[in-house]
C-alpha cells in the first residue's frame, strides 16, 4: 500500500469537534507508560528547571497528561491549527480539577519555530502522538528535531503504522466507525494511507545518522519513534 499524504492540519471546527470529543485515552496512556518506564531505566528524573515539548498537540490530549505527569515541569503544547489551539485552550480552563499551571500553549508552523521562542530553554523532551503522518515530506520531520534538540533531549514519537494492504486498512476503517462519526473515520482513513512503515523511518534514521534513536512496533497499529539525535 502506497503512502498518500494528507492536509497537514485539522483546520475545521467539525474536525477538531470530532477529534476532540473522541477517547483515545488507551494509547496516549501507553505512551506516557512508555515514556515513564525509558526514564525509570535510564534513571533519569525531570525537575522545574526541565521542559517538554509536544509537537502537534491537537486540543491537548498528551499535553495535559504530560502536565499532570510532571507537574514541575514547563510543558509547551505546539500545533499549527489555530482551531486546534483555541480548542486545548478551552479545556484547560474548563478543566478546574487541574490547574495545569506548568502548561502552555502556543500555535505555529513547525518550520518556522526554533529554539529563541523558548527563551533559550533547552528542551528535555520532545514528544508527538499521531503527528509524524501529517508531515508531507519525512525529511522535514527529522530536520526539525535535529534543529530543536540538543545532546541531551529525548525524543518519543507516537504514530499509525499504515496498512500493508487497502484491504486491511478498510477493515481498520469499519473498526473505527463502530465507534466514531464520519468526519472522524474519513480521518482515520486518510491518516492510515498518510502513515509510514517501519523500515521507512529506519531508512531516514540511517540517512540521517542518528544512531542514537530507535523505532519500535508498540502494537499492529502503532509505532514509536524514540531516542537522542
Amino acid at each position: 500500500m502506497y503512502r498518500e499524504p494528507e492536509t497537514e492540519l485539522m483546520n475545521t471546527e467539525a474536525q477538531v469537534s470530532a477529534y476532540s470529543s473522541a477517547d483515545f485515552s488507551l494509547g496516549e496512556t501507553n505512551l506516557i507508560k512508555f515514556i515513564t518506564n525509558f526514564l525509570e531505566i535510564k534513571n533519569i528524573n525531570l525537575s522545574n528547571q526541565d521542559l517538554i515539548v509536544d509537537l502537534g498537540c491537537g486540543p491537548g490530549n498528551i499535553s495535559e497528561k504530560l502536565s499532570n505527569m510532571w507537574p514541575e515541569v514547563n510543558v509547551i503544547g505546539i500545533d499549527g491549527s489555530e482551531e486546534m489551539i483555541r480548542k486545548a485552550e478551552s479545556r484547560k480552563f474548563k478543566n478546574k480539577n487541574n490547574k495545569f499551571d506548568n502548561l502552555n500553549y502556543l500555535c505555529s508552523d513547525i518550520r518556522n519555530i526554533n529554539s529563541n521562542i523558548f527563551s533559550n530553554q533547552n528542551i528535555s523532551m520532545l514528544v508527538s502522538n499521531s503527528f509524524i503522518h501529517h508531515i508531507k515530506h519525512i525529511d522535514d520531520f527529522f530536520e526539525f528535531l535535529i534543529k530543536l534538540s540538543s545532546k541531551d533531549t529525548l525524543n518519543f514519537h507516537k504514530d499509525l503504522i499504515r496498512p500493508k494492504n487497502k484491504n486491511i486498512a478498510l477493515k481498520l476503517k469499519d473498526k473505527c466507525a463502530e465507534k466514531y462519526n464520519d468526519i472522524l473515520t474519513k480521518d482515520y482513513y486518510a491518516s492510515l494511507k498518510a502513515s509510514y512503515r517501519k523500515f521507512e523511518l529506519d531508512a531516514k534514521i540511517l540517512e540521517f545518522g542518528l544512531d542514537l534513536m530507535e523505532v519500535v512496533e508498540e502494537s499492529e497499529e502503532y509505532l514509536i519513534v524514540y531516542g537522542k539525535v
